[in-house]
């Protein structure tokens, strides 16, 4: 019996001592107190103690290892290999806009009213840190380029989205870039909206060459050369346009900054042009420019255009920005030589782009009958050259990026006589 309850004990105690190892924090340098009172006692020797300790020390050792840390790919490998997602750049808006007219004997009680929309939807993406390519898709009638509106009407019929941009886009360095493809032009071209009109995409090539830069008053010379596709024809001439422009950048001083060139575009057949319009394939502007009992057009066009542009940036909160451009046309023939010049110019002050921010802008536009080529020009003044018209425009920002804007537009021709044309438009625009 004596043999047995020493055994027990001797049980007992290992198991305490086993529990007291394991949830202890560590092995002490000396003996457990709980094993030093055994030893005293004569339960345990010295040797025995020992050994116990070692191997609770042992089994708290061999415990399940800790979890390990997974560290974060470091920011340069994380760079190297960007998500799919995180190479493109989402770029739209929307224009919901009431229009109206105002014309003597043009419409009933010489008044038209209509609501449209225009939605611009499309992404750029990074291929490498060199090229880029662009997708935009718009609504409107694919039969007219120079304009993207949709008209409320038709019975709740589904409206057209088209293809309005596709393009590849290159620069390898700060010298040289290169877009091909259907693009917007104004991108990498000093343009005003009465030569092209906003809406218009152009399909071809342009390059852009940076010949000179300085940190002085002056800042950069620049040149855009481009040829862009009309029309192309089993037999006979394709319609093509090709031009430069030449432009350079100074610093007056403070916030203030000009900006003025010369540029030159010839057009190869644009009869055929004429034509399309003639047979109703090609719509939008109508034929302005002078065409004989045939239908042929007087004069060739090879326009030469002067601009210069001014922006003073001191008052942030009401800017100035004035442009100025010349035109004239060097193939004008016949009638057409008399009437081969045209201006455009634009006062703006203020800004938009936050809310409760205004912009008060004027536009005056003057085109005698062949100074420009009819087909690509400002739609909403009505005509395509031959035209005097005076633009104002009111612009409030809104909420996030979204602004309100209201535009009067009063038209007359130059050479033709016509009555005078009133149009207004109230537009709320959302980019996104």
């Amino acid at each position: 019996m004596k043999t047995i309850r020493v055994f027990l004990n001797l049980v007992f105690i290992l198991t305490v001592g086993a529990i007291f190892c394991i949830a202890s924090p560590g092995v002490a340098e000396e003996l457990d107190p709980l094993l030093r009172l055994l030893v005293s006692k004569g339960v345990i020797t010295q040797e025995e103690a020992v050994s116990l300790q070692a191997e609770s020390a042992a089994l708290e050792t061999t415990e399940a290892p800790a979890p390990s840390v997974v560290e974060p790919p470091s920011p340069a490998a994380a760079k190297s290999s960007p998500a799919w997602f995180d190479r493109f750049d989402a770029k739209g808006d929307i224009r919901l806009r009431y229009e109206g007219f105002s014309q003597d004997g043009s419409y009933d009680d010489d008044r038209r009213d209509r609501f449209r929309i225009r939605l611009r939807a499309g992404f750029e993406a990074t291929v490498t840190d060199w090229m880029t390519v662009g997708l935009e898709m718009r609504n409107g009638d694919p039969s007219d380029p120079v304009s993207n509106n949709t008209s409320f009407d038709g019975g709740f019929q589904f409206k057209e989205f088209n293809l309005a941009e596709g393009y590849l886009q290159i620069r390898p360095n700060k010298r040289f870039g290169l877009i091909a493809g259907k693009f917007d032009a104004k991108k990498w071209w000093t343009v005003s909206d009465f030569q092209w009109d906003d809406d218009v995409t152009v399909e071809g090539l342009m390059t852009n060459f940076g010949l000179a830069s300085g940190d002085g008053a002056f800042k950069s010379l620049d040149l855009v050369a481009y040829g862009f596709l009309l029309e192309e024809q089993k037999s006979g001439s394709d319609s093509n346009l090709y031009g430069g422009q030449l432009r350079s950048a100074f610093r007056l001083g403070g916030d203030n900054a000009l900006k003025v060139g010369a540029g030159f575009d010839t057009w190869k057949n644009p009869q055929h042009i004429a034509d399309l319009t003639a047979s109703g394939d090609l719509k939008g502007n109508k034929i302005t420019n002078f065409v004989d009992a045939d239908g042929q057009l007087i004069s060739d066009f090879d326009i030469l255009n002067l601009f210069a542009e001014y922006k003073n940036s001191t008052s942030k909160r009401w800017p100035i920005k004035f442009t100025l451009f010349y035109y004239k046309n060097l193939g004008a023939e016949g009638l057409g030589a008399d009437n081969d010049t045209g201006y455009f110019g634009r006062i703006q002050v203020g800004d938009y782009k936050k809310r409760g921010q205004v912009a008060l802008r004027y536009s005056y536009y003057y085109s005698e009958p062949d100074a420009l080529f009819y087909v690509f020009t400002q739609s909403d003044t009505a005509r395509g050259s031959d035209a005097e018209a005076h633009r104002f425009d009111l612009r409030l920002g809104f909420i996030a990026k979204s602004y309100f804007n209201f535009t009067w537009y009063n038209t007359k021709p130059v050479y033709i006589e016509d009555e005078t044309i009133n149009r207004w438009q109230l537009d709320y625009i959302v980019k996104f």
